[in-house]
């Protein structure tokens, strides 16, 4: 009897891990995070980049659309494309920021319009900003 209960305890034993193979599987699952987390945040950053010339494409088709309605004239300001009535629903829905939350920026000037979003650093001038205007950066 005593016999049987030394086999089954040691068997119970044997049915769980050691501490080596649980730290095995925890390092390994550390090196796939470490190559996943890093291609992943490269996606996330290409897209939105994606998007944020989307929404210039967007926001200029709406503008557009805006000056054959209007007799030519583009918008005083994006928010005018949000607005609608009965007989016109608005010409741009959802808001007028990139995914970094920055607001896009509107100026025309004459005949032309100029659609700037200021990029990851939100900063003008810089070398990330993604314009309506700049036909490179925009393929």
């Amino acid at each position: 009897m005593e016999k049987k209960m030394l086999n089954e305890v040691a068997r119970k034993a044997k049915e769980g891990f050691t501490l080596i193979e649980i730290l095995v599987v925890v390092a390994i699952i550390g090196m796939l995070g470490a190559v996943a987390v890093p291609a992943y945040m490269s996606y996330l950053a290409d897209a939105r980049i994606t998007t944020t010339r989307s929404l210039i494409k967007n926001i200029e088709d709406a503008c557009q659309m805006y000056s054959m309605k209007h007799g030519g004239k583009y918008p005083g300001q994006l928010t005018e494309l949000q607005e609608g009535d009965d007989d016109n629903p608005p010409l741009l829905d959802g808001g007028i920021e990139d995914p970094w939350g920055n607001e896009i920026k509107y100026e025309k000037k004459g005949k032309r319009i100029y659609l700037t979003s200021f990029g990851p650093d939100g900063e003008e001038g810089t070398e990330d900003d993604i314009t309506n205007l700049d036909k490179k950066k925009s393929k």
